[in-house]
């Protein structure tokens, strides 16, 4: 016999017929004689109010392929991912393969350590091989899709660009940071032409054309999440107040200005290749959104909370961008895949945090073994060997 799915958002009536339902009780058999009639109504499609499209009309034809999976699947599987060990590396995805025998669908890469050498950064020892990208095209060509953050590290102060050490710095240590207590870069000196800092951020802006210009090149589409945790603990959700990084600084209106610069600054370079997530921390920041035509999906990153309240999580969020996918776009010690999955947690995809000291994913800082045998054997858990052919 061959079972129908039914219809979501559909209104059904079932009609059971006298004697139709046998009951089992104290092994006797009681079949019920009275007729019932059964209304209900399967849920409305996780799709139904979605947008179909990418918010970049010019974006390049695999970005749109990719988004269009990502659309089909939303509701019905959540794409496995992991992150690379610090930037620019497949350590994590490795883990996961040696220990479930699959690999994760999306690889997640980080230009934390992307500077440029000619103004804030004279320190060698930063400088990693972003444009390489052969293991890259590797992993699109084995059908992986590839994501990527941007930890955007400013100098300090001004003091900070012009000497390696020996330079004072106000408010806080180190030459280079994200840190919004440590740096004194502001959103709005970024857009600012008059500021100090604002040759270096056009350099940094510049070097990062060219490095997603490089993927674009092999047509590989990049999931795309900068500026995360923007509001940071603006709302007193953790301990102290304020946000954590500096492109979140001087609060809602100034980042979403940065975030519009930016996705309109990468736009003008021709750079379409991205898939945007914007990051909610779910505490109230809806004021913070940059606005539909600057998104294509809605990320949120939990650490520390059970399957339950991540299920919450999840539809709180889509209830709030209705028209968006939502993402777990990074996690950590959060409650198993399966069980959120149950509890209506339908994540697009999830990405646990690396451990920088993981030889294995036994004591694994933010995702154990336990944790992804469980993931990667969900059956609404997608891995790469699950993925289409994106050629």
């Amino acid at each position: 016999m061959h079972a129908e799915r039914l219809a979501e958002g559909t209104s059904y009536t079932l009609h059971i017929g006298a004697g139709a339902i046998t009951v089992n009780y104290s092994e006797t058999d009681i079949r019920p004689n009275q007729e019932m009639t059964v209304h209900f109504k399967t849920r409305e499609s996780a799709t139904a109010k979605i947008d179909t499209t990418l918010s970049n009309a010019d974006a390049i034809g695999s970005a749109k392929k990719v988004y269009q999976y990502l659309l089909s699947q939303y509701g019905k599987k959540i794409l496995s991912s992991t992150i690379a060990n610090v930037n620019w590396n497949f350590s994590e995805a490795n883990l996961v393969y040696q220990t479930t025998g699959k690999y994760p669908a999306i690889a997640t890469m980080d230009y934390i350590h992307m500077f440029t050498l000619t103004s804030h950064n004279p320190f060698e020892y930063w400088q990693v091989p972003y444009n390489d990208t052969k293991a890259v095209e590797d992993w699109w060509n084995n059908n992986g899709l590839i994501a990527a953050c941007w930890h955007w590290n400013m100098p300090a102060n001004k003091d900070a660009i012009m000497s390696t050490d020996g330079y004072t710095c106000t408010p806080g240590p180190g030459k280079i940071t994200d840190e919004g207590a440590t740096t004194c870069v502001t959103p709005s000196m970024i857009m600012d032409e008059t500021s100090w800092v604002y040759a270096i951020a056009q350099e940094d802006l510049n070097k990062m054309v060219e490095l997603l210009g490089l993927l674009q090149e092999k047509g590989i589409p990049v999931i795309w999440r900068p500026f995360h945790e923007a509001s940071g603990n603006t709302y007193g959700q953790y301990a102290g107040g304020g946000a954590w990084f500096w492109w979140g600084k001087e609060g809602a209106e100034q980042y979403k200005k940065l975030w519009r610069y930016l996705y309109d600054f990468f736009k003008a370079k021709g750079i379409n290749n991205l898939i945007w997530v914007w990051t909610s921390q779910n505490n109230g920041d809806d004021d913070w959104y940059p606005g539909d035509e600057y998104v294509d999906m809605i990320g949120q990153d939990i650490y520390n909370a059970g399957a339950e309240a991540n299920a919450a999580d999840f539809q709180k969020l889509q209830a709030t961008y209705p028209n968006k996918m939502v993402a777990l776009s990074e996690c950590g010690n959060v409650g198993k895949i399966s069980e959120q999955w149950r509890n209506g947690g339908y994540w697009s995809y999830f990405m646990p945090w690396y451990d920088y000291n993981a030889g294995s994913l036994d004591k694994h800082a933010h995702a154990n073994t336990e944790w992804w045998v469980d993931a990667m054997n969900a059956p609404s858990v997608l891995s790469r060997e699950d993925l289409p052919d994106w050629r």
